[in-house]
């Protein structure tokens, strides 16, 4: 059995490599096989090898912090003293992740503090954060209090989008209602210090709706969360209020300002697998810093060029089907080839080009094509152990085979059976006088001119032997045989192949014997070939060219 036998035709390659492609496009657009790409991702990010930049600090609301200066949440008068207190170190911006959007009614004089503190400090970012309005309802922003808002020097949005399992693992530098015109608190801070850096992201990844009731986005990005054991530096809230912390460990730095403190703050499910996935939802703001300022933010590829790359690797099986000399044995390794190297590219785009490509859309349809390509092999393989490799007719294996079956569906049915014995007239003079290659082409047309008369499922067109070929016609009574018979003979008389070494005529012709029998219960066969050899017998010794019929035996 060679490669060459098993290669489906260049069409079939054509529709294959078509329908790998349409069905590649239909897996990614419709984002079917999200669950396992994420995976993927999050399988490369917790091997990755990402650090948290020294300039970032979170000044924690800690267990400590809590305990010490009470119940949360705390009087404004509080954070305005930590504003107040890191006035002089120096810091390049501070991000309160703390809602102040109602007024402290326990201390009304500390909403009016901390606005003084922010105003004089003047690197200060509040939070924005958008919420419904009532429950199923339109979402609302939520802003800190006007004379908060006055002081701030910027303010960027804290929400946290997640995917469908509930993970954190992309973010949208900028979103609002309408038009996304706040910046993340991240980016907001950022840009205190670098105002005119590009944003990076892809842009306008779920298209804007222009009402004031929809929460816009844009820039999106994949979060590379931090993989160091050790995480983001961290000092306590209330160590910082206390003068504890000096001023050459806050000097120069980003500070972040959030709740980390067990049972109180929000959290985020990231990625990683360290404490069960959860951090507080300052740590999140750290991360998305954290990417600003290494410049390693991760962009989902566009619609395109993530289409062009799956297509190109779920079409290199089918080139090879196409090219001839390299489907081989081998070449049931070409999809698992394929498949490393589409795993190995989303890697490599991930951690050198800081793009992510899903590979699993391109994996499922190189499974499928395997599946395809499996089964093509496996009915070709049947074909091949159960056909005549000149004839391409039945083996006499499979014929013998079918006897037995057709004999014992007959005796159930009480049914007819017919049997043609064919024989080539001077099929020995062919070859003497043309050659065995002439001959061999010639049994090829003759044996096409049989099989064209095998037109019912269960006919079956054989080579019995050597020059000598057969057909089995179930259920057929004897007078339908005769007719086949006689239009094989006017098929094979239409070829015009021409014959000099025949005395029977100048063209190729053939001779029939014809049985047809209701099989005993006792009836293997034998006895309707021995009847069917008697009439080719018969027709030979009558002047060939003919076809005879053997009665049955009383």
């Amino acid at each position: 059995m060679t490669a060459a036998r098993l290669r489906p035709p260049p069409r079939w390659a054509l529709l294959i490599g078509t329908a790998a492609a349409i069905c590649v496009t239909v897996l990614t657009l419709s984002d079917a096989t999200w669950r396992t790409d994420d995976w993927y991702y999050d399988l490369l990010l917790s091997h990755s090898s990402q650090q948290a930049d020294d300039d970032i600090l979170i000044v924690a609301i800690d267990d400590k912090s809590v305990s010490t200066l009470g119940r949360w949440p705390w009087p404004r008068r509080i954070h305005a003293d930590l504003i107040n207190a890191l006035q002089p170190a120096g810091v390049r911006g501070i991000a309160l992740d703390i809602l102040f959007s109602e007024p402290d009614l326990t201390d009304p004089d500390g909403d009016s503090s901390l606005a003084e503190a922010i105003r004089q400090h003047g690197k200060v970012v509040l939070p924005v954060w958008a919420e419904p309005s009532e429950p199923n309802g339109p979402p609302i922003e939520t802003l800190p209090l006007p004379d908060l808002v006055d002081a701030a020097r910027a303010m960027g949005h804290v929400g946290v989008d997640v995917d469908a399992d509930g993970v954190a693992r992309h973010a949208y530098l900028r979103a609002g209602l309408g038009e996304p015109h706040w910046p993340s608190l991240a980016l907001a801070l950022y840009q205190l210090d670098n105002p005119a850096r590009p944003v990076p992201g892809r842009r306008n990844p779920g298209g804007t709706v222009e009402s004031p009731y929809v929460w816009n986005r844009d820039y999106e990005v994949r979060i590379p969360y931090v993989v160091d054991d050790t995480g983001f530096r961290q000092v306590s809230f209330i160590d910082v209020l206390r003068g504890i912390v000096p001023d050459s460990l806050l000097r120069g730095r980003w500070l972040l300002v959030g709740v980390t403190a067990y049972g109180t703050g929000d959290t985020v499910q990231s990625p990683l697998q360290i404490d069960n996935g959860r951090i507080p939802g300052i740590e999140y703001q750290a991360n998305l810093l954290n990417m600003l300022v290494r410049d390693e933010a991760i962009l989902p590829l566009r619609v395109g060029p993530q289409l062009a790359i799956s297509i190109a690797l779920v079409l290199l099986p089918a080139l090879l089907l196409i090219r001839p000399g390299l489907l081989s044995r081998r070449s049931w390794s070409t999809v698992p080839a394929v498949t490393a190297i589409a795993l190995l590219v989303s890697a490599l785009l991930l951690y050198y080009a800081r793009h992510w490509f899903p590979p699993f859309a391109t994996l499922l349809t190189l499974l499928l094509g395997f599946v395809v390509l499996a089964v093509y092999r496996l009915r070709q393989s049947q074909s091949l152990a159960h056909s005549d490799a000149l004839t391409r007719l039945a083996n006499r294996h499979l014929f013998d085979l079918m006897l037995k079956r057709e004999l014992n569906a007959a005796r159930r049915s009480d049914r007819p059976i017919s049997l043609l014995l064919i024989d080539v007239d001077h099929f020995k003079h062919y070859n003497d006088t043309y050659g065995h290659q002439a001959g061999d082409e010639m049994l090829r047309k003759v044996a096409g001119a049989i099989a064209s008369q095998s037109k019912r499922p269960r006919d079956l067109s054989a080579r019995y032997g050597g020059d000598e070929l057969a057909v089995l016609l179930p259920e057929t009574p004897a007078d339908i045989a005769l007719q086949i018979a006689g239009d094989i003979m006017r098929n094979v008389r239409d070829l015009r192949i021409a014959h000099s070494g025949s005395s029977v005529a100048p063209i190729v012709t053939v001779s029939i014997g014809i049985a047809c029998a209701n099989p005993s219960p006792d009836d293997r066969g034998l006895r309707l070939i021995q009847q069917a050899d008697a009439a080719l017998y018969r027709a030979k010794q009558l002047g060939r060219d003919r076809a005879e019929y053997a009665a049955p035996e009383a």
